[in-house]
Parts: structure tokens; C-alpha cells; sequence
């Protein structure tokens, strides 16, 4: 099990690798057209070229989908760092550094949910030898703020839970994933449910964030 669903409290994936008995896609091209079936796209500006830019097309097409959720959830590899994804995030847990560390959070959930959590007003302080760390923002013109666990630079998974629980109040035809890829980076997205019911049967693994 990796060290984020340990945090997360996730079950151990399953070892299963299809859903179905239809055949498991084999090509990057396969794999993206099956992803793009489920919510799941690059941006416009991003293509297959980029994605062997990162890696070897022999890694993207090992069994399994864990290279390619990297691939395309991961950022572009220089200047100006754009997601190669909306709604899709590689996530290192190994990330809060100093203030703007849950900005950038909370800005990228809130872009994975497409307009779903109109967050405004995103602050937060981080301190890690003072071991003190907050996040706040409105929501519908609410305030709302959060204290953070300092474990030197690893995040407070907690924090996803509150994403999770305002989508769930803001628009419940959504939902966040998460897929371990067994170390201290995940997978972590957001679809809607429709699409999640699918994203199931193509990737039994993944499970909802927590």
C-alpha cells in the first residue's frame, strides 16, 4: 500500500486489471482514447508527442494504466508548468514547503472540479518550523478556514476531505478519485459520477477520495 491511501485510510487496490471481458487497451493512443471515454483528456495543447517527451512509449505501454494516469496528470515539464490535464492531478504529498503550499491546492481542486467549487479568497499560512499551517477561503460568501497538521513538508491529507465534503454540498453529480501508485505520489481527479461508474470498470482500482 502506498504511503498516501495509508493516510487516506483507501483499501489495497485490487489486482485486478479490467472490468469487464472486453480487451484491455494495449497502445498509449488506445489508452488515452479509453481514458477520454471516462472524462479523462489532455488539453487541447497537449498531444501523445508530449507524453513521450516524459517517457518511452514501452513504459506507457507496460499492462495497467499507472504510466499513463502519470503522463497525463502530470505538469508539462517546463515554463509556464501548465497541467497537461484539467481534471486529472499527479500529486506529490511531499509538498508544503511555505505560504502557498495549500493555495496551490486548493486552486488545482478547484480547477479539477470545472466550475463546480467557486472557491474565492484562497489564503493560507505555512510555517513548518513553527509547525503551524491554515487554510481558509469563501465559498458562496462564506468563510471558511482549516488548521493543517506540520509534518515537515508532507501534506495533511485531511485537507482533501473538506474538498470533498463542499463538492459534495456544491454539486453531487461530481465526485473526486484517487488511484495509488504505490509510493508517496497518487493520482487524484475529478469526474462525474457517470463517468467515475465508468472509470471503474476500465480501472478497477481507483476509488473515491476520502
Amino acid at each position: 500500500m502506498g504511503f498516501f491511501s495509508s493516510l487516506f485510510g483507501c483499501n489495497k487496490p485490487s489486482n485486478n486489471t479490467g472490468g469487464d471481458s472486453s480487451p484491455s487497451p494495449k497502445t498509449l493512443e488506445e489508452k488515452l482514447e479509453a481514458l477520454a471515454s471516462c472524462g479523462i483528456k489532455l488539453r487541447p495543447e497537449f498531444s501523445v508527442d508530449d507524453l513521450l517527451s516524459s517517457w518511452g512509449r514501452a513504459e506507457y505501454e507496460e499492462p495497467g494504466f499507472s504510466m499513463t494516469l502519470v503522463g497525463v496528470g502530470m505538469t508539462q515539464e517546463e515554463p509556464p508548468w501548465t497541467p497537461r490535464s484539467k481534471n486529472l492531478w499527479h500529486f506529490d504529498t511531499e509538498c508544503i514547503e511555505d505560504h502557498g503550499s495549500y493555495v496551490d491546492i486548493a486552486k488545482r481542486m478547484v480547477e479539477m472540479a470545472d466550475g463546480s467549487l467557486p472557491l474565492t479568497d484562497i489564503e493560507d499560512y505555512v510555517d513548518i518550523e513553527e509547525k503551524k499551517a491554515w487554510l481558509s477561503f469563501k465559498l458562496d460568501g462564506k468563510p471558511i478556514r482549516f488548521d493543517c497538521e506540520v509534518d515537515n513538508d508532507w501534506v495533511d491529507s485531511k485537507v482533501f476531505g473538506h474538498f470533498v465534503n463542499l463538492l459534495a454540498q456544491t454539486d453531487s453529480a461530481k465526485i473526486f478519485f484517487y488511484f495509488d501508485l504505490g509510493g508517496q505520489d497518487c493520482i487524484v481527479g475529478c469526474v462525474s459520477r457517470e463517468d467515475y461508474d465508468l472509470l471503474r470498470k476500465l480501472i478497477p482500482e481507483v476509488v473515491p477520495l476520502t
